[in-house]
């Protein structure tokens, strides 16, 4: 497949996951065009589709060699902003739009920008710098310790201290607040969240990812109880005035639990949330964000309150929950920033419909269901309104849609490996 030099845009799609395919759909859906997507390797998310143009690049952890290749798509595609056609450039994940802040100069010659630079970003994705902003602001996060891993030894009796001065205790949970250079770390063990059932199991770990190169610093949070549908999201889009213009917000059924995916989620279902919506915008709107982003919470059974986690600068990796509802994320970037700013004034807009996204089989997503939403996601299920972001009719070759069988039957597999008992 090639892209036609009659097309009037081209996005390109940096990285290879199930988000990035959404995104080619989402604009294939929309505008009948063609994307590049540029993953690191070819999976069966990029083989055999009839809607993208695949443009593997395995260095992606050269930032120079990687701005080189990308720069030479943009030759390939768009030539000079002005000269020719438009270029979109995407991320499907946090190391993507880093990459893009870090080498907005060169890049814009080629390429429209939808994202915020490295200032903006430190401030909004750092974790230490999101908690200390929700502080600022009233919004309720868990309670939480930042060790900085610098030093590379801990003081375990000062950390203990610390830890209960602010109200975590074990189990804690433990994330990095650089997420871009713990994904570049290799230990044993490592996952994306980790769980510490006491106070030596931290300094283990913390030693561990000090041993391996990691200088940042570690967010030790207090485990908020519950399973997996007490998380919630919210997808914000703010115009190029640093607006909030729409909102698309879901409740988690289930998430994934193998160690390199866990966190993500396997099931959603779209639906409105009033908190969720007035408090992301307090917080975007501090920050003057631009483009889109997404929030995760979870529900707090002991006091009521959602607890916001983090702001991630991008649409999420099942962003595809927001398009499935009846709000297609691609319009909110082409007419922001190729066809002269969004319509309707400032006015905000909230997605109401429910939606069902779902990319398990229904028989294991049924096991998962909490017991209060199990007659809504049934009629869900009854009414059709459920997607599949890999299940597009435009797709026709016979080899893809055996992976996208096989790698939803895998699920049965996955679960039974690493997934609590339903």
């Amino acid at each position: 497949m090639q892209i036609s030099e009659n097309q009037p845009f081209v996005p390109v799609i940096l990285g290879g996951d199930i988000g990035a395919y959404s995104l080619a759909r989402e604009f294939h859906e929309q505008y009948d065009v063609h994307s590049v997507v540029v993953p690191s390797v070819m999976t069966g998310i990029t083989e055999h589709s009839r809607i993208l143009l695949p443009r593997p690049f395995a260095q992606q952890d050269d930032p120079g060699a990687f701005a080189a290749f990308v720069s030479e798509l943009g030759r390939e595609f768009g030539g000079a902003n002005g000269t020719k056609r438009p270029l979109l450039l995407l991320g499907a994940a946090d190391q993507h739009i880093r990459f893009i802040a870090t080498h907005a100069d060169e890049l814009s010659e080629w390429f429209t920008i939808p994202y915020v630079g490295n200032a903006e970003l430190d401030r909004a994705t750092e974790k230490d710098a999101f908690y200390q902003l929700c502080r600022d602001l009233g919004v309720s996060y868990p309670a939480t310790v930042v060790h900085d891993c610098a030093g590379g030894s801990v003081d375990a009796p000062a950390l203990e201290a610390e830890l209960a001065a602010e109200g975590v205790p074990f189990p804690a949970i433990v994330k990095p607040s650089d997420g871009v250079a713990w994904g570049a770390l290799e230990f044993q063990g490592k996952k994306k969240v980790h769980t510490v059932a006491s106070l030596a199991e931290l300094t283990e770990l913390v030693a561990k990812a000090s041993a391996a190169g990691y200088t940042g610093t570690l967010v030790v949070q207090d485990l908020i109880p519950g399973d997996d549908s007490g998380m919630h999201l919210a997808t914000f889009f703010s115009d190029k005035a640093g607006r909030v213009r729409f909102v698309s917000c879901g409740r988690v059924i289930v998430e994934e639990h193998a160690p390199g995916a866990l966190g993500n989620s396997a099931a959603i279902v779209a639906q409105p949330n009033d908190v969720a919506v007035a408090e992301g915008t307090r917080l975007l709107e501090e920050l003057g964000w631009t483009g889109f982003s997404m929030f995760d919470m979870k529900l707090d059974p002991r006091d009521g309150a959602y607890k916001f986690f983090e702001l991630n600068p991008r649409l999420g990796r099942n962003h595809f929950y927001v398009t499935a509802a009846g709000h297609n994320v691609t319009r909110f970037y082409v007419e922001e920033y190729l066809r002269g700013g969004l319509a309707g004034g400032n006015d905000l807009q909230v997605a109401s419909e429910r939606h069902l996204y779902n990319i398990l089989p229904l028989r294991l997503l049924r096991r998962y269901v909490p017991g209060d939403m199990k007659s809504g996601v049934e009629e869900l299920i009854s009414s059709k309104r459920y997607s599949h972001p890999l299940y597009y009719k435009k797709e026709t070759n016979p080899r893809r849609w055996l992976y996208i069988l096989l790698s939803t039957v895998n699920h049965y597999r996955k679960f039974k490996r690493h997934h609590p008992a339903a």
